[in-house]
């Protein structure tokens, strides 16, 4: 009878892909799929890249339990250590050396390199709690960083930090099960948690750097264009066509390109959602630049970040020296 608990959420599935049929004329649920298959085929790279990626992305996003790995198992240490020079090289090879950076990129694959051990540590901890404690406890810990892994790196359209968030509160328990007696170390007990606090913040705060970019990007535009009202196309997705839409621009339809002649085509250059538009459509150009925080960054084109989307970069956060953020306005033909 218990497990007939698990079939409530294939019932809330197949009603919401039931409603949405009858509404949309097709089922939303089945179209995602369709749609995650169709991009994903001409977007995703080889297996091996898309492994050590989706590690990069498990180890950037819980990079928290780095700061305990002096205090857990001598075993996990140990891999840890064996483990960075490993997926270092393989990172580089496989996948950085692909890359068009516009910024350093021996930072780009030893961050990479460190990112994946992380998550390979987080993986074989729950493979090694698995052996040891051989109990309802281990398996469920297993198939759910196992699981969720396996989601975020291979079965989404791309690889996003949103689809590791389930898999942090079972790392967190693996991590804590495993951790060596530090009771006798005073106050230098709190250090790892402050480390990962003080990631975590910088992080955050760089993040919310690059949204106010694009808020302080559409707000220029504003006072520029808006004389031109009816003329003015956006292109892309995310905040910045949020706030450009705020104040009256439409966003550009790639299906009909031919709705933009006569007007204004503004967009984000890290944007991947943008058409290519040729010299001989475009009439006039410019760019414009934002002041953002100049060492960290989760989506900024060219720096191997891409915390929304591994199609902007093989990283979900990146420390290095950073291009500022830059947006262009274009008068089409």
């Amino acid at each position: 009878m218990q497990l007939i608990v698990l079939l409530l959420p294939l019932a809330v599935v197949f009603t919401y892909e039931t409603l949405t049929d009858e509404a949309y004329g097709h089922g939303l649920f089945s179209e995602a799929m369709i749609i995650s298959s169709a991009v994903s085929s001409v977007t995703r790279p080889s297996h091996l890249a898309q492994l050590l990626t989706g590690l990069t992305f498990g180890g950037g996003c819980l990079i928290s339990a780095l700061s305990f790995a002096a205090f857990s198992s001598r075993r996990f240490c140990l891999l840890t250590a064996v483990g960075y020079p490993v997926f270092t090289a393989a990172f580089y090879f496989f996948v950085v050396r692909g890359l068009h950076l516009e910024t350093s990129i021996t930072a780009v694959w030893l961050e990479g390199g460190l990112f994946a051990t992380v998550a390979a540590g987080i993986l074989a901890l729950a493979a090694i709690d698995l052996v040891q404690k051989k109990s309802a406890d281990a398996v469920l810990l297993f198939l759910w960083v196992g699981g969720t892994f396996c989601f975020a790196a291979f079965f989404n359209w791309s690889i996003t930090a949103r689809t590791f968030l389930p898999m942090a509160p079972a790392a967190a328990i693996l991590v804590v099960r495993h951790l060596r007696s530090f009771q006798n170390l005073g106050a230098l007990k709190f250090a790892p948690l402050l480390a990962a606090a003080g990631v975590s913040i910088l992080v955050t705060i760089a993040d919310c750097s690059e949204a106010n970019c694009a808020r302080a990007a559409a707000r220029l535009f504003e006072e520029r264009y808006r004389g031109e009202l009816g003329k003015v196309w956006v292109q892309g997705h995310g905040g910045f066509q949020y706030y450009m839409e705020q104040w009256g621009a439409k966003p550009f339809d790639r299906k009909t390109p031919q709705a933009a002649q006569g007007g204004l085509l503004i967009g984000l250059f890290s944007d991947t959602n943008i058409a290519q538009l040729s010299t001989q459509t475009v009439a006039t150009r410019s760019e414009s630049t934002f002041s953002a925080i100049p060492l960290v960054s989760t989506f900024r084109y060219g720096t191997g970040a891409g915390f929304y989307t591994s199609l902007h970069g093989s990283l979900p956060w990146v420390i290095n020296k950073l291009p500022p953020p830059r947006y262009y306005a274009a008068h089409v033909r």
